[in-house]
Order: structure tokens, then sequence, then C-alpha cells
């Protein structure tokens, strides 16, 4: 409970100062929230399914003009900082918060418009209720503006190769540095 109130006022400090060079780290160690959705391809992926991998996790939307673009650029610009090691023990994942219009067709399309190879990146959708559920589960803040456009935080979540939520980085602005400090902890050695 604790956990989560500190979470609530972590999100809503992020979604607040989005427009900011404000990030926030918030760090644990419990089970990272269970989901199956459709990846890009079409196939059901489960969050098990990066099993024995560090795992990368944000959301995002694919008619989002706002930061979506600029969270996949984020990531990129982290795996920079990895070794050619790591970045064979580490995985990007991308759920939609909008499936009601991200078909895998449309994922597939974001993917190649931002150029997101398959190899590294999962983008995943799902029905509403899953969609719905995998954001909530992890604290992601979602609403409509006055344009119809969906709001919601910047947030990067990295994943243990167990299957671990290990840190959390709230913000757009958050310096991939840290981001990749971070993760390095986390990749299994060879």
């Amino acid at each position: 409970m604790k956990r989560l109130l500190l979470l609530s006022l972590l999100l809503f400090s992020a979604v607040g100062h989005a427009q900011g060079n404000d990030w926030k780290r918030l760090d644990a160690d419990e089970p990272a929230p269970a989901f199956t959705l459709t990846n890009q391809d079409g196939r059901r992926v489960a969050l098990a399914d990066f099993r024995g991998k560090a795992v990368v996790l944000t959301f995002v939307y694919t008619e989002c003009k706002d930061i979506c673009p600029v969270l996949p650029q984020i990531i990129g610009r982290t795996d920079q900082h990895l070794t050619p090691e790591e970045k064979k023990r580490t995985r990007f994942v991308g759920i939609s918060i909008d499936p009601r219009r991200d078909t895998p067709e449309k994922l597939r399309g974001f993917m190649k418009n931002h150029n997101l190879s398959p190899e590294r990146w999962t983008l995943l959708t799902g029905t509403l209720a899953e969609a719905t559920k995998a954001a909530e589960d992890y604290g992601i803040v979602v609403r409509p503006d006055v344009t119809g456009d969906l709001v919601h935080n910047a947030v990067y979540i990295l994943i243990d190769p167990k299957g671990r939520l290990r840190t959390e980085f709230h913000g757009l602005f958050t310096p991939t540095q840290e981001i990749a400090k971070a993760l390095r902890k986390l990749v299994p050695k060879g």
C-alpha cells in the first residue's frame, strides 16, 4: 500500500511536469505485473516470454504526436550506452494505450517509421480490457485531452531477467545514461 501511494504521488508529479526537465527514479524489487498481449506480428506474447533478458518497458500509441515518438528515441539513445553483449540480453517493449486503433499492422508501421528493430523491440496491443489492465497494473495515467488525443505519463520501467520490476524512471527527460546505468546492473552476464 505504501508503494502504491508513493507511486501515485510520483506519477502525478511526472504527469504534471512532463513539459519541464524533471525526472524521477523509483527503485523496487517486486514481481512485475504479468500481461499477455498481441505483438506487431499478431502473435500472443506474455511478459514471461522475455525471461532471461532485461526488459525496458514503456507505454505508447501510434497516433500520438506528443511524447510517443520521443520515448523510443530516448530508449534508442540509452541503447547506445550498452555493449554488444549487453544489447543481446536486453529487449524493449512498448504497450499501446490505444488498443481500439492500434492493430498489429499499425504497430508494424510505427516500428518502421521510427526505425525500431524487431530483433530488439516488441510492440503490444490487445483488447481494451487487456490494455487497460496492463496500464493500470503499471500505474500508467491515461486521459483524453480536449482534441481527443490521449495524455499519458512518460515512463521507462526496468524489469530484470527473472521478471522482477526493479526500477522506474518517470519523466520524458530522464537522462539516458541513468537508464543505461540501472539497466546494466540487470543485464545477465554471459
